[in-house]
């Protein structure tokens, strides 16, 4: 199910930008099809290669072209004091957005593929998974570009004094937890592969107030009960439902690890975490910074599930003891 929560001049960004990814994506795809499984590397080199460089270029300025107008529009409200400056659309495209040229990302898939086939993996199964990287590589590139024109055009426009992030579902638990946060003009984009978020600018009036739209929790409500077991696993899940906060409950998976039988994390127990203060048992370690919890913290599906019979208090309180309840 997907759902416009967020602010709508930053969801009909976001669509915008999906038209091009979606539009040079289907470009690489035919291209794909005919690499010759006789001749992977010579195929490749005349066939695919360079239809998959030109659709990441083209889509690079198609993408970063929308960064001007989109700004203005958002901005519309408030005057500037002098004339913002235009992007140069073309000073986007025709390199990655590690610095590296384009042509990077052919050399790599060619290998990856050939490497692939080389250890023993079936050359139709390795052309799929390359498909899956050249799509990943060429939506990425697209849509990286796309952010990084509009972060440029607001950081040159003084009406601006940051963004809000726009999450559209359906998307990955790491950015929903993320959703309607502010930052400010200079801070970095936080995205992983295929990320399609995407930034809104926002004035020094709209940074004062709140978007109650654009928040995680509207986000992870707006999605059904099966929806939210998928994306955060059913016990988590659960804990969510319950009232568990959902940043604490992402972020405790990162270093989830099984302990006698139990799931348990790293996550929040040093002495700056939520989880470290309540659950106390700290202690200095070699090689870390804070004090850390000597106690194990569960993950928010294990609390669900070592309290499952018991009543919604004792969950609450033991959500809350181990930092899942603000």
């Amino acid at each position: 199910m997907t759902v416009a929560l967020a602010p709508r001049a930053g969801l009909e960004h976001l669509d915008a930008t999906q038209v091009v990814v979606r539009r040079q994506v289907d470009q690489v795809q035919r291209a794909w099809r005919g690499l010759d499984p006789g001749g992977l590397r010579a195929s490749f080199t005349a066939l695919v290669g360079p239809v998959m460089l030109a659709a990441i270029a083209a889509g690079q300025v198609e993408a970063a072209a929308l960064a001007t107008p989109y700004v203005n529009a958002v901005l519309a409200d408030e005057p500037p004091d002098a004339v913002p400056p235009s992007i140069s659309a073309s000073a986007f495209a025709g390199f990655t957005s590690a610095g590296l040229p384009l042509s990077s990302l052919a050399d790599l898939l060619i290998v990856r593929l050939l490497t692939e086939i080389g250890a023993g993996m079936s050359t139709t199964d390795a052309m799929l998974a390359g498909l899956r990287r050249a799509l990943t590589y060429t939506a990425t590139e697209i849509t990286d570009a796309g952010r990084t024109a509009t972060h440029v055009r607001l950081i040159a426009d003084t009406r601006a004094a940051g963004y809000e992030r726009v999450v559209k579902l359906p998307a990955c638990d790491r950015c929903i937890i993320l959703a309607g946060r502010l930052y400010r003009y200079s801070q970095g984009f936080r995205r992983h592969p295929r990320c399609d978020c995407t930034m809104m600018p926002v004035t020094r009036q709209q940074w004062r107030e709140s978007n109650m739209d654009n928040h995680p929790r509207a986000l992870f409500d707006a999605m059904s009960e099966h929806e939210q077991n998928v994306r955060f696993g059913a016990g988590n899940a659960a804990a969510i439902r319950a009232g568990a906060d959902l940043s604490q409950v992402v972020n405790a998976r990162r270093g989830a690890l099984p302990v006698a039988g139990r799931w348990t994390t790293t996550q929040g127990t040093s002495s700056r975490g939520l989880a470290g203060t309540r659950v106390g048992e700290l202690r200095k370690q070699p090689g870390r910074r804070y004090r850390m919890s000597q106690a194990s913290r569960p993950t928010a599906g294990q609390v669900i599930n070592d309290f499952s019979g018991g009543t919604r208090e004792e969950l609450t309180a033991a959500l809350r003891r181990y930092g899942y309840l603000l």
